[in-house]
């Protein structure tokens, strides 16, 4: 069901939690984190978590740019770059540990990274800055850190991939989740995603479960890695694929799946029943670590680390059989080109790393417990350091040498398709106009669209046309054409072109990056659109993207037009009609709903927010333009998951009955039959009498309301007709058995 169609990346939210939530991230500053720790042997209990249960030291107090919270979890984490004879080690701080909700900006998990392998400092942040160009990854910045009035340092400051951020990126949180980090690297079960067997038991010692979902998927996605490959679009998301091996080849990210461990990635599953990989743990990017899996690399043998590493590798089986697929591998050169020419052939990546260090230059003089002196960090960029038995390479040195090997490799010198002149006509698009998309290529033998209607859903390829016969001007003049039907509100597009050596995207980003048709669609008027549902009192039924119960608000689309919402508000003051604006982007799909949540919420392309809270007690909603009213609804004390719908949806009354979160409320249709366990019930919804039968003889009948009370009861049914006339309207719930002494459940809407 069609929640929230929103034309933009960008997350539309109120000013000033939007400009708290970027600033905590902000590349540009400094975050300063004071911890208060009343316990005197607090490094010793924390050291003892790690090699124990891992577990969380309630501490009296931290504060987050001034911020105060109180009974906060803090632990150690990470493994490398832990050690329990630093002082220096990296933190995973936990502001809800007690006090629920309990966040800054939103965010309630603050990981803390040192500067372990990485004299520069800013290893970490400058490798999400640039991987965040070409896929979902988390924000980084800095943050000095204070223990108990002690400054222990600058950290890398790394968003948590939970909830928030799924919503955000994936557009829903409740797929399955898994974290790719073996529970000892040394013991050689290894998240290399070769397919073991179906026992899912076998795959615990490699991979976390982190949501509460299916071993099933990922077993199913390594079973169709090793076995049959030629599925792997169906459950993977190849191109985000394509650009995590990419990014870790051109950058020498080795503490990743293309390295001796193959970890540090998590794979979500979204909507589209795809796993997708996330990067995470740069903080050895750029050659902190050294070992492929194959061998060990020095800063010399890194700048010419092949393209193909694990190409043949059955040990990597990801990386083997994508190399393996001639249109993939093509892919794979392409992105890598694109890395390699947007940050590191034109040196951007250096202008970047001296811009990181002047902003943690003073913090980093006066480190106290710094795993590096302040000397060779200023020489960082250009001199080698050690490691323990290996050697951190100069960035500089490293990347520069390493981009211009990469623009002389074989594959790299074969000459791609050239993408110019990508246009879409008209210039103005209706629903369910004829979309044509042209673009001049040169230098190709196949050319592709690939496009989507939603922006949650996944691309959908299909091919473009030099033959003259589908508005691409005359037969091999190079302008490429197809057409499509504008069915939504928007369609996202790029172009795929590839010959025997080579391809090219446009834009090369893709399909990160994209195009973008607004398609013109009309705006609600009174009698289109209505309140359907609303829960007032929510507990049990629906959560937002935080995971959280809150009150909720459904509108119905009465019509067989996707319809704007641009221009309309809701409110629950009558003196106050323009209380909630909806976003000018939002619309809802013919005879659909659309969810929003009452909570004082953020608006996100998963669900709208308004800025106000339902009351259990007694309240009102209207929706309007502003002037007049479309539909509205006063009630008085509600209980608890118990919502007040529409049945026939967007045209009955309201009646009391269950909630049916983010679905029709009649998905059976006036007049059609339920059954549950055999049992018929029939007219549903009915207002004078229902039939209720069975395949066998129904002895027991119990019929009781929303709050279990028992309205009617029968022993020894005999007659098929039941008068309801003279229940309340509402939903009742039917309990029965038959012969045997089988329970049989259904229910059914009185009107």
């Amino acid at each position: 069901m069609k929640k929230i169609i929103v034309l933009s990346f960008i997350i539309l939210v109120f000013c000033f939690v939007a400009k708290a939530q970027s600033s905590f991230y902000n590349i540009d500053s400094i975050q300063k984190i004071e911890i208060s720790i009343n316990q005197s042997n607090w490094d010793y209990q924390m050291d003892t978590a790690v090699y124990g249960a891992g577990g969380y030291l309630l501490v009296s107090q931290v504060k987050v740019n001034g911020v105060l919270f109180d009974s906060v979890g803090i632990k150690f984490k990470g493994k490398s770059s832990y050690d329990s004879t630093r002082k220096k080690n990296p933190l995973h701080i936990n502001l809800d540990y007690i006090h629920t909700n309990a966040n800054y900006a939103g965010y309630s998990d603050i990981k803390l990274s040192n500067e372990y392998a990485d004299p520069t400092w800013v290893r970490e942040v400058l490798g999400y800055k640039i991987l965040r160009n070409y896929m979902d990854a988390p924000q980084s910045n800095f943050a000095e850190v204070y223990i108990n009035g002690v400054y222990y340092g600058i950290y890398t400051s790394d968003e948590n991939l939970n909830k928030v951020f799924l919503t955000k990126h994936f557009y829903s949180s409740g797929g399955s989740y898994f974290k790719s980090n073996p529970i000892n690297v040394i013991s050689g079960h290894l998240p290399s995603l070769i397919y073991i067997n179906s026992d899912s038991a076998n795959y615990y010692d490699s991979y976390e479960m982190v949501s509460k979902k299916s071993w099933k998927d990922l077993i199913d996605l390594c079973d169709t890695i090793n076995n049959n490959f030629t599925g792997i679009e169906k459950v993977l998301d190849v191109d985000r694929a394509i650009w995590m091996l990419a990014f870790n080849n051109v950058t020498v990210n080795l503490d990743s799946y293309s390295g001796l461990f193959a970890q540090n990635y998590y794979l979500y599953r979204d909507e589209n029943a795809r796993l997708n990989p996330i990067i995470w743990d740069l903080n050895m990017c750029f050659g902190g670590f050294v070992n492929t899996g194959l061998g060990s690399l020095t800063p010399s043998t890194m700048r010419s680390m092949t393209p193909l590493l694990h190409s043949t590798n059955t040990a990597r089986p990801l990386i083997k059989n994508l190399l393996a697929d001639a249109r993939f591998q093509k892919m794979y050169i392409a992105h890598m080109r694109t890395i390699n020419n947007e940050f590191f052939v034109n040196n951007k990546f250096d202008t970047l790393a001296k811009k990181l260090q002047s902003i943690v230059d003073t913090a980093v003089q006066k480190e106290n417990y710094g795993l590096y002196s302040y000397s060779q960090y200023q020489n960082s960029l250009t001199t080698n350091y050690p490691n323990g038995s290996s050697t951190v390479p100069a960035l500089d040195s490293l990347m520069m040498n390493r981009a211009s090997y990469l623009q002389s490799y074989s594959l790299f010198m074969q000459v791609p398709p050239s993408i110019s002149n990508v246009v879409s006509s008209p210039s103005t698009i209706s629903l369910g106009n004829i979309v044509t998309i042209n673009c001049d290529v040169v230098n190709a033998t196949n050319v592709f669209l690939g496009y989507r209607n939603f922006i949650e859903k996944k691309f959908v390829k299909i091919p473009m046309y030099d033959d003259g016969n589908h508005n691409d001007g005359a037969a091999s003049d190079g302008n490429y054409g197809v057409s499509i039907t504008a069915s939504a509100s928007l369609i996202q597009y790029y172009i795929y072109a590839e010959n025997a050596n080579a391809a090219m995207f446009s834009p090369e980003r893709a399909e990160h990056e994209f195009y973008t048709i607004t398609v013109n669609i009309p705006v609600a008027v009174k009698g289109n659109i209505v309140i359907n549902e609303f829960l007032a009192k929510n507990t049990s039924f629906g959560v937002n993207e935080l995971g959280s119960h809150e009150d909720w608000i459904e509108i119905y689309n009465n019509t067989s037009t996707p319809l704007s919402l641009n221009g309309l508000y809701l409110t629950d003051d009558y003196t106050n009609p323009t209380k909630y604006p909806f976003p000018s982007s939002t619309t809802i799909n013919a005879h659909d709903i659309l969810v929003v949540f009452a909570d004082n919420g953020v608006n996100s392309n998963t669900y709208l927010h308004t800025n106000f809270k339902l009351s259990g007690t007694a309240d009102m909603l209207m929706l309007g333009n502003g002037t007049s009213s479309f539909d509205s609804i006063s009630f008085s004390a509600q209980l608890a998951d118990v919502s007040m719908a529409r049945c026939p949806d967007g045209t009955g009354n309201f009646v009391a009955g269950w909630p049916t979160f983010n679905r029709l409320n009649c998905g059976n249709g006036v007049g059609e039959v339920v059954e549950k366990n055999g049992l018929i019930v029939y007219p549903n919804p009915a207002s004078q009498s229902i039939v209720i039968s069975h395949q066998s003889l129904v002895n027991t009948i119990e019929i009781k309301d929303i709050l279990g009370r028992t309205c009617i009861s029968i022993l020894n049914h005999k007659s098929e007709i039941i008068n309801i006339e003279f229940l309340p309207s509402g939903i009742y719930f039917i309990k029965a058995t038959d012969e045997k002494g089988n329970q049989l459940n259904a229910k059914f809407i009185k009107q």
